[in-house]
């Protein structure tokens, strides 16, 4: 799954990226992560942001099958992390 957000204020980025580690998401950009997560999982992580977001806040989380991310594209450098073990439906 990919989660992406936008906060209006800092104490609540650092929160919401807190959350989305805790869940073993990988961050690839600023502010975008990368994970697996099953059903269950995810709506824990909707559930435990939804107590902290802000009425300006905003998050976006995508499912993704395994065939889909499969069929990720580069441009530029690759993004590569220190152990590459995904689990992706």
């Amino acid at each position: 799954m990919l989660a992406s957000f936008d906060c209006k204020f800092r104490t609540n980025q650092d929160k919401i990226e807190g959350i989305l580690q805790h869940f073993e998401l990988r961050k690839i950009q600023a502010t975008l992560y990368v994970g697996e997560l099953d059903n269950n999982e995810r709506k824990t992580l909707v559930k435990n942001i939804n107590e902290i977001i802000k009425e300006k806040d905003s998050i976006l989380i995508i499912p993704l099958c395994q065939k889909c991310y499969l069929k990720k594209e580069y441009c530029g450098r690759e993004i590569k992390f220190k152990n590459d073990l995904y689990r992706v439906y």
